[in-house]
């Protein structure tokens, strides 16, 4: 009988669960934007382990990214900054579908359900960021703020080899905070995971498990923000560590990029061995940020 009923439950047909989401990417020019997305729309190498099933182009604008991904970043080139001078609606809006294994069914053991997150998000070249320090009055600036206070759920990226800039990230996010608060009486709750990028590097990588603790070496007075932010009931945060480009080996791992520049700004890089490409915990942010669950299998290599 046991048998049987094992049977029956292999031979049944995924259900599909929907999720939708409407994210905002921000972060400062350095922070590897659009080399994020283009590595999660193109998701290249999957491993048949993973929990992600898939990562599907929506629109034209997802369809360019994997473009990119595979004219530009797998050829070993950088990526051209995201234009400054398109205004909210002209952003390109890259829509995505990821299908995930359910949480829910991995915990239980049963046939897996696959959810599907459709996910809109939107690129900003990194100057809006900065800008919402000095430029209270501008007019596309203003655009932009009313953009992030429409969204479910903000990712912030930030170059995880750049703590010197963790100052400047906390003036940031403290105008920005301020901003989304500022409409009707706080505005519909929202969920900011706090992002780092580039953690292929040794001393990042090493942690990549336990974000939390890089956040607080790192980049301590921005998470005091975001914190801040959090216990006053605007919103939750949590943090997370991922690379675009991973790692190269299992037991001696390197990183699977090759350093162009590196200063106060962060790291500019670009991928070592194509062949090789297996981004790391790119989806993990945006389940939480869709489902509010932690998914702790998408943080795993």
């Amino acid at each position: 009988m046991i048998l049987k009923w094992l049977k029956n439950k292999s031979e049944e047909v995924p259900t599909f669960l929907d999720a939708e989401a409407t994210l905002r990417v921000i972060g400062d020019r350095a922070s590897g934007k659009t080399a994020y997305m283009a590595s999660l729309a193109y998701w290249p190498n999957a491993d048949s382990s993973s929990p992600v099933q898939d990562v599907t182009p929506v629109n034209e604008e997802a369809q360019e990214l994997i473009n990119q991904a595979r004219n530009i970043l797998e050829q070993g080139l950088e990526l051209p900054p995201t234009d400054l001078n398109a205004s909210a609606d002209d952003v390109k809006d890259y829509l995505l579908s990821i299908a995930v294994k359910s949480l829910s069914s991995t915990k239980t053991g049963l046939f897996p359900k696959i959810l599907k997150l459709t996910v809109g998000c939107k690129d900003y070249a990194g100057e809006f960021f900065a800008d919402v320090v000095h430029k209270s009055g501008d007019a596309k600036l203003k655009s932009y703020l009313e953009d992030c206070r429409a969204a479910t759920g903000l990712m912030f990226l930030v170059d995880g080899t750049a703590p010197r800039k963790d100052a400047d990230y906390a003036r940031g996010l403290d105008k920005l905070l301020g901003a989304l608060n500022a409409v009707d009486g706080g505005g519909k709750m929202k969920r900011i995971a706090f992002t780092m990028t580039k953690c292929e590097i040794e001393q990042l990588w090493v942690n990549r498990h336990d974000p939390r603790k890089i956040a607080e070496a790192r980049f301590p007075q921005t998470r005091h923000k975001l914190e801040g932010w959090a216990s006053l009931g605007n919103g939750t945060v949590e943090y997370f560590a991922t690379s675009a480009f991973g790692v190269l080996g299992r037991e001696f791992t390197q990183p699977n990029s090759k350093k162009l520049t590196r200063d106060r700004q962060g790291t500019t890089s670009v991928i070592k061995d194509p062949r090789r490409w297996r981004p790391f915990g790119l989806v993990a942010p945006i389940y939480w940020l869709c489902t509010g669950d932690r998914y702790r299998e998408l943080e795993r290599e």
